[in-house]
């Protein structure tokens, strides 16, 4: 019934040690997607056919477009979006072409050296499109959380992958999040799921969820968790 890799998503959930509910919304996901498949065909393929007039050197985000519109499209008309990680504005793109929004705010390091400088020249001319309709922060996620006033509805963590930094990332966007609000947190199943490296997202993922209260679980896919703040 179910693939390989359902069976080594499970056995990598066990050895990060994932609470139940992450087990089950992954489950519940698993379950309905040969229901759902083509649904997820044709929203990455709308989202794929928008970037042909785009400067992308890769595309890990069109993938996840299926689940980013159910959720956000069910939670909010009109919202403020935070991303931790934007490379070359793939997800960033996503929400201003497809939903209203207060405000959008990308944060990257975009580092010094020939290869990121090129994909910081892609974010640039990507997002021109949408020209005072976005702010971006060319720093590091601690030091834009430390000079941050605003509020967010929607926050993505997509940056550092080490384990220490992502569990930073996370609280620091929990306290900048409505109530109400959506955190979605990228590569969930990451690095080799056939190690028990504790270096990963999961890790501080799982341990994050165990010690909030105020926390739902929306939805565990392949690569991605969402999380809603509870009001």
């Amino acid at each position: 019934m179910f693939s390989r890799n359902f069976y080594y998503r499970v056995k990598y959930q066990l050895e990060k040690k994932a609470p139940f509910k992450v087990f089950l919304h992954f489950f519940l996901d698993r379950i309905l997607h040969p229901f759902t498949k083509s649904k997820k065909k044709l929203h990455r393929n709308f989202h794929q056919n928008y970037l042909k007039n785009k400067h992308t050197t890769t595309d890990y985000f069109s993938i996840n477009t299926y689940y980013w519109d159910k959720i956000i499209s069910k939670n909010f008309k009109k919202f403020s979006y935070l991303e931790i990680g934007s490379w070359e504005g793939n997800s960033a793109l996503f929400i201003l072409k497809n939903y209203s929004t207060i405000n959008v705010a990308c944060v990257d390091i975009w580092e010094d050296n020939n290869e990121i400088n090129e994909n910081f020249e892609n974010f640039k001319l990507n997002m021109s499109e949408f020209k005072n309709k976005f702010s971006f922060f060319r720093e590091t996620s601690d030091n834009f959380f430390i000079k941050n006033k605003e509020k967010f509805d929607v926050i993505y963590i997509d940056g550092s992958h080490e384990s220490m930094q992502v569990y930073k990332d996370i609280n620091n966007a929990w306290n900048f999040l409505n109530a109400g609000g959506i955190l979605i947190c990228d590569d969930y199943f990451y690095g080799n799921i056939y190690t028990e490296s504790n270096d990963v997202p999961a890790e501080t993922i799982n341990k994050f969820i165990k010690e909030k209260n105020n926390l739902k679980i929306i939805c565990v896919n392949n690569s991605q968790i969402f999380l809603k703040k509870i009001k």
